[in-house]
């Protein structure tokens, strides 16, 4: 055995780095992911396809590289410029209890499809507690399209 580390590449399973199957739609694009370093999106991917990322690290990757890596298209679950107030509230969707953190996480990670995308902020506002993100510094509140 010349494996001489401690890390856990016994455990390496195939990593889709992008979730749900899909792939980088942005690879020259470079991410920062933790413990991994600067690189591009493809090269990321070819180390999941290659079997050289943990199965626990490979599952907090599609939320750290979904937008730069352009994979899956995110679920901003409270609406745009919006974010989840009571992380730790349960919501029941479905028939599924789900804290609204959980949901909110995989709505970035882009779990959650399109079309049930939609839905979701009217359907969880009151519990979860929408509310507006402070990075929007532009003033145009309130005004253009849309109702309440």
């Amino acid at each position: 055995d010349n494996d001489d580390d401690d890390d856990d590449d016994d455990d390496n399973d195939l990593c889709n780095v992008c979730g749900n199957g899909r792939r980088v739609g942005k690879p020259n694009a470079f991410v920062k992911v933790s413990g991994k370093g600067s690189m591009t999106c493809e090269k990321l991917q070819e180390y999941g396809e290659s079997a050289q990322i943990s199965t626990t690290f490979c599952n907090r990757i599609p939320s750290q590289i979904n937008s730069v890596c352009g994979c899956n298209t995110p679920c901003p679950v409270c609406g745009f410029g919006k974010q989840v107030s009571r992380p730790d509230k349960i919501i029941e969707l479905n028939g599924e209890s789900i804290s609204c953190g959980k949901l909110q996480a995989d709505g970035f990670a882009g779990s959650i499809r399109p079309n049930k995308c939609k839905r979701l902020s009217s359907l969880i506002s009151s519990v979860c507690g929408c509310a507006n993100t402070d990075n929007d510094d532009d003033d145009d509140e309130g005004k253009g399209t849309g109702s309440v």
